[in-house]
């Protein structure tokens, strides 16, 4: 059975309206009090029941977190971020996914607010098109902070990567590695990081004065089999690409797969450079380089922003939208 503020009180012999002061850290309450209900409280295992304390506070303590995928090694550690910066201000997440669908990301946001979320940490799905539902966030006084994938027109805080810069930093390093005819597999090309990393990589090709080919670039869904379209793009080795560089690092695991299957060996043949710099690019053989942009750190940026909104904290134009930086990663995909 659930340890009580009652409980406390009768094990201390003070009032119960003493223990719950005592443990929200009420200013009329002494320190050597304040001590000794903590202690109490910790000793029998006393746990906060945050929907009673929210109902009598009308705050519910809660954040809430909306992204594409949460099974996605990029939005896990950001989410770890997130938290981190959460816990530290007593308050904890709901965490929710929108599974890369505008209807199902709306219906979550209906779902935060009857939740009472104070704040919202959002990063938009690839159909999403209309904002009505940020809107509604704005209407019930909720902040919110887009991260990494960003909606227009809202004064609200950003924070994402520099997609344009790890781009071409990708396209650059191949370049440099002697890499004559780099192929892209992007991204929805509708989506705002999927176009970024594009004009990322057009821009290297136009630097270095290569030759741009519509046929070695194909926008698509990550979340679809890539067999064919990689299949088709490499299906001639002496006139085909020599490179990739691809939206994520999933889509470059299984690019490296399926070369393997065709028989070309990377880096010989096929040099390959993904995005995320996720748990992937150590297992799978040969290790996969990639762009990085700390989504941990970027977790923590997007969390203090928030907490600075709720707390009506002043947030200075240079820190109101924040973006990352990206670097390559050098494995052994393309030594």
């Amino acid at each position: 059975m659930a340890v009580t503020i009652k409980d406390i009180a009768s094990e201390l012999q003070i009032s119960p309206s003493t223990v719950s002061r005592a443990l929200n850290d009420h200013p009329n309450i002494s320190a050597e009090t304040k001590r000794i209900v903590s202690e109490k409280a910790k000793a029998m295992k006393y746990q906060t029941n945050f929907i009673a304390a929210g109902l009598r506070t009308r705050k519910s303590n809660s954040i809430g977190i909306l992204v594409p995928h949460i099974t996605s090694s990029f939005f896990a550690s950001a989410i770890d971020g997130i938290q981190k910066v959460v816990s530290d201000q007593g308050y904890f997440t709901i965490i929710c996914q929108s599974n890369e669908d505008y209807h199902n990301e709306v219906d979550q946001i209906r779902s935060l607010l009857s939740c009472k979320v104070e704040g919202v940490i959002l990063s938009i799905s690839s159909e999403t098109r209309e904002y009505e539902h940020l809107e509604t966030l704005e209407a019930y006084d909720t902040p919110f902070v887009l991260f990494d994938r960003v909606a227009p027109g809202f004064d609200m805080p950003t924070v994402e990567a520099n997609d344009f810069t790890g781009g071409y930093q990708a396209v650059e390093h191949l370049i440099k590695r002697g890499r004559k005819r780099i192929a892209h597999l992007g991204g929805p090309g509708l989506l705002g990081i999927s176009k970024r990393r594009y004009e990322g990589y057009l821009e290297a090709l136009k630097s270095y004065n290569y030759q741009i080919s519509d046929d070695f670039v194909v926008f698509t869904d990550p979340d679809e089999d890539h067999s064919e379209i990689i299949e088709e793009m490499f299906a001639d080795p002496k006139h085909g690409p020599d490179a990739l560089f691809t939206f994520n690092d999933e889509l470059a695991v299984e690019a490296i797969l399926k070369l393997k299957k065709m028989g070309l060996n990377v880096p010989r043949d096929v040099s390959v450079v993904g995005f995320g710099n996720s748990n992937l690019c150590e297992i799978v053989e040969p290790n996969l380089t990639s762009v990085t942009h700390e989504p941990i750190e970027m977790g923590e940026a997007a969390a203090e922003l928030l907490f600075k909104v709720i707390q009506n904290k002043h947030i200075s134009p240079q820190m109101k939208n924040r973006k990352f930086d990206s670097r390559v990663i050098i494995r052994d995909s393309s030594r």
